[in-house]
């Protein structure tokens, strides 16, 4: 996790009750936690455009006595943990040996299964199977290669399943078609690209089911959606892993398949035959 057990399980606790000063100043803990490790009160009110007694009056909302109690619980759990890109690539003594991959990398599927909602789980693939909905896919850049494979996934197993992707422009026009029944999945993480939060907020103001994949509850999609999915991705490398993401979507769509039994089946009989009768796969 970006934070330590205790401090990220009251954030969530205190999630519906937070302002937009302090949803801002969450997320700056979960995304940024060397900033509240190694920073001042100041420095963090300035991240989160606010001022430093909010800061300190944050803290005291979480259960410290101060900011500087609050600094030393975030000292103690980043001390044990990878930090971020930039200053991994700073770090000379940093692992990066094929067990501290194997390490990270399995803790990232663990820790983005493990803490799946059944509720929510069973609210998203309802909305998924339900081929009277129309299905839009948005991503950010980042996640736009599982976003695609997501999309061309769910698009064998049911009809109606959409990929926003282009201009600004081009994508406001795909969803102008969507109504409120129909389902909006957001894919992105920490500093979010701004036309993906556009575009979500627009589908919100027009009524759309949403689902979320993200990196927390205080991702500024996530804080807008109905359902969401939190994504682990620590990494020993310069770029955040995607490992725990294949597997959420790899389980979403297992779900999917599932509880649409016979037709996925049918569907995909139905593929193999034209990939057959077309000549696209070479025997082996």
């Amino acid at each position: 996790m970006s934070v330590t057990k205790t401090i990220f399980t009251r954030l969530e606790e205190l999630a519906a009750h937070l302002t937009a000063t302090e949803q801002r100043i969450a997320r700056i803990m979960a995304n940024d936690p060397e900033l509240i490790a190694f920073g001042t009160a100041a420095s963090v009110a300035q991240a989160a455009e606010t001022s430093a007694p909010s800061i300190v009056r944050f803290a005291a909302k979480l259960g410290f006595t101060g900011f500087s109690e609050l600094q030393a619980s975030m000292r103690r759990d980043i001390s044990t943990q990878i930090s971020s890109a930039y200053k991994r690539a700073q770090d000379p003594a940093a692992r990066h040996d094929i067990a501290a991959w194997i390490e990270i990398e399995t803790l990232n599927v663990t820790e983005t299964l493990s803490e799946i909602d059944e509720q929510d789980l069973k609210r998203a693939v309802g909305l998924l199977t339900d081929t009277s909905r129309r299905i839009f896919i948005l991503s950010s850049e980042q996640w736009m290669g599982s976003a695609i494979t997501l999309h061309d996934f769910l698009r064998i197993m049911r009809p109606r399943v959409y990929h926003l992707q282009g201009s600004p422009f081009r994508v406001a026009s795909e969803l102008g078609r969507a109504d409120s029944y129909d389902v909006l999945l957001t894919m992105d993480a920490q500093r979010n690209e701004s036309w993906v939060v556009e575009t979500h907020n627009m589908a919100c103001g027009m009524g759309l089911r949403t689902i979320a994949i993200t990196d927390g509850p205080f991702n500024v999609i996530a804080t807008r959606s109905e359902t969401n999915f939190r994504v682990s991705q620590a990494t020993c490398g310069l770029f955040d892993s995607k490992t725990g993401l294949t597997a959420l979507l790899s389980y979403l769509l297992d779900a999917v398949s599932k509880q649409m039994d016979e037709s996925v089946v049918t569907r995909l009989a139905h593929m193999e035959t034209i990939w057959s009768k077309g000549g696209l796969l070479k025997p082996t």
